[in-house]
């Protein structure tokens, strides 16, 4: 059931991380039609740019996180035995957790601290942005949370199809 619920998030951040992408593609070509054929200027399209991007690549990295799809280095953990590779995914699972808490902490005190600072164009407030990475990083623990309790409850079983090193065309 969670893995369900997990894959379902994961899925929906997507969607709309493409839907972003696609919103973000028009507001661009509308900023360059309205510039150079039009001759206006549309000074909303960057702030609404910026915001789409932000979204995006937020929500983008949190469901990549969430399927372990950002490149890694994974020269070490190929060549370790199946325990020692077990503990350093949790060690490395602990690490991720505590920078996404660094993260997740600075992005709620600048939420705080810009809450009353608006953008020039539209005048929302700048806290609007810093939300995505509160959503996005909120995500990526959540995720770093349940990966951290499949690696406990499988043990280092769990590692070897993570790491399979009959995979290694370097072998």
């Amino acid at each position: 059931m969670i893995d369900r619920i997990e894959t379902w998030l994961a899925r929906a951040m997507e969607m709309a991380a493409m839907a972003m992408m696609v919103a973000l593609i028009g507001v661009i070509g509308y900023s360059v039609l309205a510039r150079q054929v039009l001759r206006i200027s549309a000074a909303w399209t960057e702030e609404v740019g910026s915001g789409l991007l932000m979204w995006m690549a937020m929500l983008g990295a949190a469901a990549v996180w969430s399927r372990r799809g950002h490149i890694t280095i994974d020269v070490l953990p190929r060549r370790l035995p199946p325990r020692p590779r077990w503990l350093l995914a949790i060690a490395l699972e602990l690490a991720a957790l505590l920078l996404f808490a660094v993260i997740l902490w600075g992005a709620a005190s600048m939420m705080q601290v810009s809450a009353n600072n608006h953008t020039t164009a539209l005048r929302i407030s700048l806290s609007w942005l810093y939300l995505a990475l509160v959503v996005g990083i909120g995500a990526m623990i959540a995720f770093s949370l349940l990966h951290l309790w499949r690696l406990m409850r499988h043990g280092p079983a769990f590692t070897e199809e993570t790491w399979n090193t009959s995979s290694s065309s370097s072998d």
